[in-house]
């Protein structure tokens, strides 16, 4: 049974490290290809770096290293902070990554080019790239944060924040990311205009990955062939159910409300066999957030 266990935690692992090294790889494209080459600052040490990167010459990737080792030693000092090595991981990952696109692969100067060749003037790359930098860097750290992990940076600062100014962790992060957004002005006063784009956008993608690959439903099920119903979603769903004791408004009869949760992916199965049992059942679909517990993510 141990053995068991540690070749599906393994899995589980490698599967884990997969998902992570994809999504540094997207989100180090999205920096170097988008972001780097018109310098749009989306906050965070990425943004922070983009703006050294214009103004000394400093390599990006190497930057990123550098201000999440401080940060992460930081959080230890001060918060007794333990970080998962997933997150160390992906951390280090993104900074290579970042550099070997960036000095090697010269991504960075792929568009410039492109636009040079073109010469339309009537292409905003500043607001094209801020949408797109926003759309693939939020993509890759959607993936990761999937898989319990983050990217280091301002995040940190938040929690630091919260402890010793007792500012919450949200409106932390929002003065970290606004500040460097806003050191974009070293650069040029319009820029930090488009990181307000960037930024809006990766956070709506970034919900949209993580929601949307996780995506649960909680279904509310009132039927009189509720035994029936239960043995089903046991035995060909492999979901747990919860019984909610209830009396009809109208008729004050006692009745058995069925709640079980599932993926978006078995609630069509479900119809399906709701409808065979019962095509009166009175059904309820709600949409979750986040799901934990048996069948679904451990609570950590």
């Amino acid at each position: 049974m141990n053995k068991l266990m540690k070749k599906v935690d393994l899995k589980k692992e490698i599967f884990d490290y997969s998902i992570i090294t994809l999504g540094t790889i997207l989100t180090a494209i999205g920096i170097v290809l988008f972001l780097v080459p018109y310098s749009i600052v989306a906050g965070g040490v990425s943004g922070l770096a983009i703006v050294m990167n214009e103004l000394f010459g400093w390599w990006v990737g190497l930057q990123m290293l550098v201000y999440n080792v401080f940060l992460f030693a930081l959080g230890f000092k001060l918060l007794g902070l333990g970080f998962g090595i997933k997150s160390i991981y992906s951390a280090i990952a993104l900074s290579v990554f970042t550099d070997v696109f960036q000095q090697v692969f010269k991504l960075n100067e792929i568009l410039p080019n492109v636009m040079t060749q073109t010469q339309n003037p009537g292409l905003d790359m500043m607001l094209m790239t801020a949408v797109y930098g926003a759309i693939v860097t939020g993509a890759g750290m959607g993936l990761v944060i999937w898989r319990g992990a983050t990217t280091g940076g301002t995040d940190i600062l938040a929690i630091i924040f919260n402890k010793y100014f007792h500012v919450s962790v949200g409106t932390g992060l929002l003065l970290a990311d606004s500040v460097i957004t806003a050191s974009a002005i070293l650069i040029s006063p319009i820029l930090p205009m488009y990181g307000i784009i960037t930024i809006f956008i990766m956070a709506k993608t970034i919900d949209g990955i993580v929601t949307g690959l996780e995506s649960t439903k909680t279904v509310l099920i009132i039927s009189d062939y509720h035994d029936r119903i239960k043995e089903m979603v046991y035995q060909d769903l492999d979901r747990g159910l919860t019984y909610l004791k209830a009396s009809g408004g109208y008729t004050k009869k006692e009745k058995n409300v069925l709640m079980v949760t599932i993926s978006r992916s078995e609630v069509g199965m479900l119809k399906n066999y709701l409808h065979e049992i019962d095509e009166n059942a009175f059904v309820i679909i709600l949409p979750n957030n986040e799901a934990l517990g048996y069948g679904f993510k451990k609570i950590k």
